[in-house]
């Protein structure tokens, strides 16, 4: 067969699309695309073997409704929802989590009023309360409203307390609640070697010291989190494309995973 009759034929022309899109589909999700691909990152440190946190948590799915940071999100929250991720900051004068992402949108909505509106629509879905700032100075004080709250609005072993300030969330694992450390930040697929084996001593030594429930991490940290810590669940958020056979793969990957124990998605 020449070029001009291979390219006039419509089965050998639908090959060359087929494949042509799914390049496209790769370059576009290459992150996703490393991630499918096994590696062992580095000899140079072994799995750990340290013990967790073991607290409950409720969960009818992996599949969770990331930042839920307004009441109109809660309001249309679906009934079903496994759980949904709020990001929570906690102001000691006024003993009260505040709800938004960053502190260049700070608003006024309180934890308490978003719970109000789960209450009300006699919602069970489990929450991930992504904590940005406890410290030494918030953690006795945010530690008693968290109980409060788990009372109030029925969230016994339905609540994740994350926060990168592992040494405080000892106290919450103490209380019952499932912790996660939120680990350092780090892409595996474009640092040295020596630079991993620094993050994983880190990881380690702090996992040493403080047990937690989990670990949390973005997805491209999943399979170094899995590898090197199999004692933990790992929680991870992604993005999601039903278009997209390298996102609809990479999911199912991520949803088949027993060591995954939630991912949050967009909403």
């Amino acid at each position: 067969m020449n070029i001009k009759s291979f390219l006039t034929n419509k089965y050998t022309l639908s090959l060359v699309i087929l494949f042509a899109c799914l390049f496209v589909d790769i370059i576009l999700h290459k992150g996703m695309s490393r991630v499918i691909i096994p590696s062992s990152f580095t000899d140079k440190w072994t799995p750990q073997n340290i013990t967790s946190c073991q607290n409950t948590l409720i969960s009818s799915s992996k599949k969770w409704n990331k930042a839920i940071d307004n009441l109109t999100l809660i309001q249309n929250l679906p009934n079903d929802a496994a759980g949904f991720e709020c990001d929570v900051y906690f102001d000691v004068r006024s003993n009260a989590f505040y709800v938004y992402h960053d502190s260049a949108n700070i608003s006024t909505l309180e934890l308490d009023s978003l719970l109000s509106v789960y209450k009300k629509r006699d919602l069970t879905s489990s929450l991930w309360l992504d904590f940005k700032n406890l410290s030494a100075g918030n953690a006795q004080a945010s530690l008693s409203k968290t109980i409060e709250l788990r009372k109030k609005y029925n969230l016994t072993n339905k609540l994740i307390v994350e926060s990168n300030n592992i040494k405080y969330l000892s106290s919450f694992c103490d209380s019952g609640f499932f912790t996660s450390y939120y680990t350092p930040y780090f892409n595996p697929y474009k640092i040295k070697e020596d630079d991993l084996v620094k993050d994983l001593a880190l990881i380690t030594e702090n996992l040493k010291k403080y047990p937690v429930s989990a670990l949390s991490g973005y997805y491209f940290q999943y399979p170094v989190l899995k590898r090197f810590f199999p004692n933990f669940p790992v929680l991870t958020w992604t993005d999601k494309s039903n278009i997209s056979l390298i996102s609809r793969y990479f999911n199912s990957h991520l949803e088949n995973d027993d060591q995954i124990k939630v991912v949050l998605y967009p909403y």
